[in-house]
C-alpha cells in the first residue's frame, strides 16, 4: 500500500491542453518519484482547476492557488507563443507567483509553470511513432512531415499545424467519409503513449521536469 499519496492541481489554457497535460504530469511525477522516491507514493491524477475570470493572469493565478489549497503543488500552463519560454514565464507566471507568495492561507503556495515553447503541440510531435501507432499507418516520421529529432520540436513554427496535417496524410488512403478526425481526441492517447525519455530532448519538457523535481524535493519525497 502507498505510504503517501501527490494530491496535483492543474491550471491551464484549453481543452486541449486539459487532455493531455494531466495525464502527462501524472507520468513525470510517477517516474520521478520511482527513481527517487525515498518511499512508496501514489499520485493521483491532476485536478483541473476551470477558467477563472479575472483582471489579469496574475489574479488567476491567485484565484487558482487558493482554490487549489491543501493540494501540494499548482502547475501552472502557459504556452510560449514564441521560440523561448522567458517572456511567457515574466509576463504570465512571475507575477501570478509573486501574488501568491504574498497571500495568505489558505492558499497552495507551491507553484511551477509548464511553458512548451509555442505551444503543447509542439510535444505531441516529440515522440513520431507513438503517432503511428495511435493513426495505425506504416508512414515514417518524413512522410508524415514530422521533426526526425525531438529536440527539433520547438523550431516548427505552427506545431498544431504540422499535427493536422501529418493526420491528413496517414489517412489520405482511407474512404473519404473516414478521413476526417477530430484532432482533439489524439490527445489523451498520445499522453498514455509518448516517451518521456523522448520528451527529456525537448528543453521545455526538461525544464518542466527538472521545476517538478525540485518541488518534490521541497516535499521531502525524493532523495
Amino acid at each position: 500500500m502507498p505510504s503517501f499519496m501527490l494530491v496535483l492541481a492543474l491550471y491551464a489554457e484549453g481543452a486541449s491542453d486539459k487532455r493531455f497535460l494531466p495525464i502527462l504530469i501524472q507520468r513525470t511525477a510517477e517516474q520521478i518519484l520511482n527513481q527517487r522516491g525515498r518511499f512508496i507514493v501514489e499520485v493521483l491524477p491532476p485536478r483541473i482547476i476551470e477558467k477563472i475570470e479575472a483582471p489579469t493572469q496574475a489574479e488567476c493565478i491567485l484565484k487558482a492557488a487558493q482554490q487549489a489549497s491543501g493540494y501540494h503543488a499548482l502547475i501552472i500552463h502557459a504556452d510560449a507563443d514564441h521560440p523561448t519560454r522567458n517572456e511567457a514565464f515574466e509576463q504570465r507566471f512571475q507575477p501570478g507567483y509573486t501574488l501568491v507568495q504574498q497571500a495568505t492561507p489558505p492558499v497552495c503556495k507551491h507553484l511551477l509553470p509548464v511553458i512548451p515553447v509555442r505551444m503543447i503541440e509542439a510535444w505531441l510531435l516529440a515522440h513520431p511513432e507513438a503517432l503511428q501507432e495511435i493513426l495505425d499507418t506504416t508512414m515514417n516520421a518524413a512522410a508524415l512531415g514530422l521533426p526526425l529529432k525531438a529536440r527539433e520540436v520547438e523550431s516548427v513554427p505552427s506545431p498544431k499545424q504540422t499535427l493536422k496535417q501529418a493526420v491528413q496524410k496517414a489517412r489520405a488512403h482511407l474512404p473519404r467519409r473516414r478521413q476526417n478526425i477530430d484532432i482533439g481526441s489524439l490527445y489523451e492517447p498520445i499522453a498514455r503513449l509518448i516517451s518521456l525519455e523522448r520528451l527529456d530532448e525537448v528543453p521545455a519538457y526538461k525544464q518542466f521536469k527538472a521545476d517538478l523535481t525540485k518541488v518534490l524535493g521541497s516535499l521531502n519525497l525524493i532523495e
